[in-house]
């Protein structure tokens, strides 16, 4: 399923990654963060339930993402969220 312009992130300096993507395998380390050119960083992680596709998330030590109610800090972008155990880019929810 392809992502639209608004949920897809653009990167630099980074090329070729897919910020809207999501896997059952993964195609980065857990915890992996990169900048992107909308002035928030970017974190690897891997989803311990299911999550929705704009959730407030929690980044637990090794990744691992789980639903959160409050301002945990990040913030999905995934066309049609995630099921457990999938991968996926999540972003600061503030720059």
């Amino acid at each position: 399923m392809a992502n639209t312009a608004a949920t897809v992130f653009s990167v630099t300096p980074l090329a070729g990654i897919d910020m809207g993507a999501k896997s059952s395998t993964p195609a980065f380390a857990p915890l992996t963060l990169v900048n992107g050119n909308n002035g928030r960083e970017h974190i690897y992680v891997r989803a311990s339930e299911a999550l929705g596709s704009t959730a407030t998330i929690k980044v637990g030590a090794a990744g691992s993402a789980s639903s959160d109610s409050g301002s945990a800090g990040w913030s999905l972008a995934v066309a049609g969220g995630l099921t457990a155990g999938q991968y996926a880019w999540s972003q600061r929810t503030a720059i």
